[in-house]
């Protein structure tokens, strides 16, 4: 729960002095992210409080609010930003107050069969945007010759074959604007998808990218079969073969932050298993 004062002021000075801090929505490993009400009417307070990411970004939310702000004419459903503290001079924590979209995860929601196509229509809609020059260029989160099988793994030479397969060249690919952390968590759905969120790491780079990491958390969050029904969609909405080599790079792309369960890490070696499958023939 937030409880700083300098958040309370902060979030006060925006909204008014009735604002108040609801409950907890759903966040990443960097952010915390608070439902803030005033009245009857609703907002959103997103704080990134991981040290080592701003760190590494100290700009970051700067960043997401000018990537929000070139979105918000277009085709794609975004919040509005209301109010920046792009280094957490006033709020404590580099913070975004952003609109409230009436709508839930999409992959909280019972079946994947409600949601699939538009998931699709959405990246599809993405990868059409003209990049300004700003947007960052695409990079992986860990380079192959930093990575290692993790240690719970039951079978870490599929890992070692992995980072081998990634570290070399990748096959030819499309450069596009992405969201770079595309996943039906990021896809508010009420009755349809009515946002999409968490643009921090909007970037350039291989379109395939987005499919690529939708694919592996629809993977662990469902099963394989809805990963592979996205991909014949994908294929059929972009008319580009989907590349197995992307598949691996968001593997090891989950390593440096992954927080494991036996049951999430199951799901993560069984995924990363099916693709070497499939690269294979």
């Amino acid at each position: 729960m937030v409880t700083d004062p300098p958040a309370m002021s902060w979030v006060h000075a925006q909204l008014g002095p009735e604002a108040r801090l609801g409950p907890p929505l759903a966040g990443g490993v960097t952010s915390r992210v608070h439902l803030v009400e005033v009245g009857e009417r609703r907002a959103v307070l997103k704080q990134v409080t991981n040290r080592r990411w701003l760190t590494e970004r100290p700009d970051v939310v700067g960043y997401e609010a000018r990537v929000l702000d070139m979105l918000e004419s277009g085709s794609i459903p975004v919040p509005r930003v209301l109010a920046v503290d792009e280094y957490g001079e006033r709020a404590g924590h580099p913070s975004l107050l952003l609109s409230w979209i009436d709508g839930a995860p999409a992959g909280m929601t019972a079946s994947p069969d409600d949601w699939l196509d538009q998931l699709v229509e959405i990246a599809a809609e993405i990868a059409g945007v003209e990049p300004p020059d700003w947007i960052r260029p695409f990079r992986r989160y860990l380079e192959p010759l930093e990575a290692r099988p993790p240690i719970w793994s039951s079978n870490p030479e599929v890992w070692e074959r992995a980072i081998d397969i990634v570290a070399g060249p990748p096959p030819p690919f499309s450069e596009g604007f992405i969201h770079r952390d595309y996943h039906p968590g990021n896809l508010l759905w009420n009755g349809a998808v009515v946002g999409v969120v968490d643009w921090s790491q909007a970037s350039v780079g291989p379109i395939i990218m987005d499919a690529a990491h939708c694919r592996a958390n629809l993977a662990i969050g469902f099963e394989a079969a809805v990963a592979d029904r996205f991909r014949v969609k994908w294929e059929a909405t972009s008319d580009a073969a989907h590349q197995a080599y992307w598949d691996l790079v968001t593997c090891v792309d989950f390593l440096p932050d992954w927080h494991p369960s036996a049951r999430s890490n199951a799901r993560l070696e069984a995924w990363l298993k099916h693709v070497l499958a499939r690269l294979a023939g």
